[in-house]
């Protein structure tokens, strides 16, 4: 078991020092594991830190697995009077750093953090209006002051400027293919970068990297208390503290807060074994002796949906959802609604076993679904923002829609999936093409339905870039796209956010996201089990584009319903890669946000810009990317079909 304090530790110490003892236990469940894995593929952060590495070229990476072949290493290199290293791991007593690129003049030194963070180098600044530093920023610059305070430490005679190194989203790319140009290659399970042959950095300019002196910034953090869920303590004092405790090998007590709704060392109750530990669990069970937590951490306060003041009932010694009183919530009521409140309230009920399986806004369903106009346009977009732009006079992080599924619902509940659209070239903008075929898809008539507001804002953002852009049609795209988005007369309806003012279905911890309502709704929908149920779809009666005929939608499996996304075949054939994401779709395990943002969608947008990917593979996850949209656009309707049963 280590019992060094590295920057990383340090962080999750910050969020809860308890988390250190499970994170230097390899026995305890830890989600964020595979997250920052899964993260680091999506986001582009491997790909920018090789990029920031070309910027300073001549230096020597420290590559050994052993950190104390890292340490050693690093000291014999950091003899010589200029020299730039990268990732060098420097130790004082327990406390331990790997630097992203340091650059030794002497003793005057630039210590550079690398981040995949979009920073406007006109119009941003970490400073904020209420706090010092902005709220933001600060995991950001809490890293660059534990990395600061070990290196004065351990070379006192040095004179170190710290530096965060982050994306000008300020600046376009000058370079086509950039994001493809610095590919990650797995070798032995470390993750690489493979730098395309013939790129040249310097063909961007300027940079889209600039580096920030935060000298000023790290001094204000390292001189105000630093809260965290143990109580506000001195910085200097609080790494102390926690390196001391840490090296000892004491144990941290639990501190059970809000902070522990998305703890990432929890695992649900069945899944436990000796080499597989709920953390959250065994601090719940020690604060609350002489609790078993036997149960979900859906089923404790923690799950209730959006609540803010789960602090307060933990104070009073509340902890199972069950056990919360109505008079311990304040609630809000919206005539033909469903309040945040009214939520907690139902959540409160089904936890207990009492109330109605469904929930219905009734009068206000039937008005919305009155004033739809057939026929409805279910439509779904895959997008990307990549960190490193993939096409020229992009900038990082700007928006890529490079894909929409479409299925038509007429007045006579005749159902097809009539359209799609799939572009991925390398080297091809899509934007602009993709909302061609849109428009052609829709045409000018019908409501146009989607889930949440992920569309809505797509194609506000696409129609600034077809200006930006000046295409050729942009007057016609823009006309198109207010057509959808104007908030007086628009087309598009947000099915996603109406489900969550007017339905609570149980099953769904309260939740409105379709990967959690479309099971649930399955599960309860007898019109559904004998619509679905039969091998129509991909048939004249129900035409698919990526389905053969035939296909079943509705399967059991020991007498539950599958959840039809579990039909279908991974996106990806690395083991890893598919693991990883498969675990993503389950709650409450830290991957919610990665899911919800179409991760394995990005994953798969920057797999296909690579040239050199073999044809085969490019058709394969072509394939499974339209078949999952389809089902996306498909659950929709399924999702609409039900409520609209339901409320006749």
């Amino acid at each position: 078991m280590s019992t060094t304090l590295t920057k990383s530790r340090f962080k999750i110490a910050l969020e809860c020092p308890r988390k250190l003892n499970y994170a230097t236990d390899k026995n305890y469940a830890n989600a964020k594991s595979e997250d920052e894995f899964l993260q680091g593929l999506a986001e582009g952060g491997h790909q920018v830190g090789a990029l920031a590495k070309l910027m300073y070229p001549g230096g020597i990476e420290i590559t050994t697995p052993s950190v104390e072949e890292q340490i050693k290493n690093t000291q014999k290199l950091i003899e010589q009077n200029d020299v730039i290293l990268y990732e060098p791991t420097f130790r004082h007593g327990n406390l331990v750093i790997r630097v992203d690129i340091l650059v030794k003049r002497g003793n005057l030194i630039d210590l550079i953090e690398v981040k995949a963070k979009g920073f406007n180098s006109r119009e941003s600044s970490f400073r904020g209006k209420n706090n010092p530093i902005k709220s933001e920023w600060r995991p950001y610059l809490y890293d660059v002051a534990y990395q600061l305070l070990v290196l004065e430490r351990a070379h006192p005679e040095w004179t170190v400027t710290p530096h965060l190194m982050l994306l000008d989203t300020s600046v376009k790319s000058s370079i086509d293919g950039l994001g493809s140009s610095l590919t990650v290659t797995r070798d032995r399970g470390r993750l690489n970068v493979s730098i395309r042959d013939g790129f040249d950095i310097s063909m961007q300019q300027p940079s889209l990297l600039r580096q920030h002196d935060v000298t000023d910034e790290v001094g204000i953090l390292r001189s105000n208390p630093v809260e965290t869920p143990a109580g506000e303590m001195d910085f200097v004092n609080l790494v102390d503290w926690l390196g001391d405790k840490l090296e000892a090998g004491e144990t941290f007590p639990p501190y059970i807060g809000k902070q522990c709704k998305s703890c990432e060392f929890y695992c649900e109750p069945e899944q436990i074994t000796l080499d597989n530990i709920s953390g959250w669990a065994a601090c719940m069970e020690e604060a609350y002796t002489p609790l078993k937590a036997t149960w979900s951490r859906s089923d404790s306060v923690f799950g209730l949906y959006q609540f803010r003041k789960v602090d307060d009932l933990i104070a009073n010694n509340i902890l199972l959802m069950k056990d919360v009183d109505e008079t311990q919530l304040t609630i809000k009521e919206k005539p033909g609604e469903i309040s945040t409140s009214d939520r907690h309230l139902l959540q409160i009920m089904e936890a207990r076993g009492e109330g109605d399986q469904i929930h219905l806004e009734m009068d206000t369903l039937r008005q919305v679904f009155g004033d739809w106009e057939y026929p409805l346009h279910f439509i779904d977009f895959e997008t990307s923002r990549p960190a490193l732009p993939f096409h020229s006079g992009c900038r990082p992080n700007d928006m890529i829609l490079f894909q929409f599924s479409h299925h038509q619902l007429d007045a006579d509940g005749q159902l097809r999936h009539a359209n799609e659209c799939l572009i991925a070239t390398p080297g091809t903008w899509p934007n602009s093409s993709v909302v061609r075929a849109l428009r052609d898809a829709v045409g000018n008539s019908g409501t146009v339905v989607h889930w949440w507001d992920h569309e809505r804002t797509v194609l506000k953002e696409v129609k600034q870039q077809c200006i930006d852009r000046n295409e050729p049609d942009k007057d016609i795209l823009c006309e198109f796209i207010d057509s959808l988005v104007n908030s007086e007369s628009g087309r598009l309806a947000d099915l996603g956010r109406l489900v969550s003012r007017t339905v609570f279905i149980k099953g769904t911890n309260g939740r409105s996201s379709i990967k959690k309502v479309l099971p649930a709704i399955l599960a309860m929908s007898d019109s559904l089990e004998e619509h679905y149920g039969q091998p129509i779809y991909g048939t004249e009666a129900m035409p698919s584009l990526n389905y053969s005929p035939g296909w079943t939608w509705l399967r059991e499996e020991s007498g539950e319903i599958i959840d039809p996304y579990r039909l279908l075949d991974p996106i990806f054939l690395d083991d890893e890669v598919a693991r990883a994401i498969d675990q993503a779709e389950d709650e409450y395990t830290g991957y919610d946000k990665f899911v919800a943002n179409g991760g394995a969608a990005i994953i798969a947008y920057a797999q296909l810009q690579n040239p050199d990917l073999n044809q085969d593979e490019r058709q394969r996850i072509e394939a499974q990317l339209k078949r999952y949209c389809e089902l996306d656009t498909l659950a929709m309707v399924m999702i609409y079909e039900a409520i609209s049963k339901w409320i006749k």
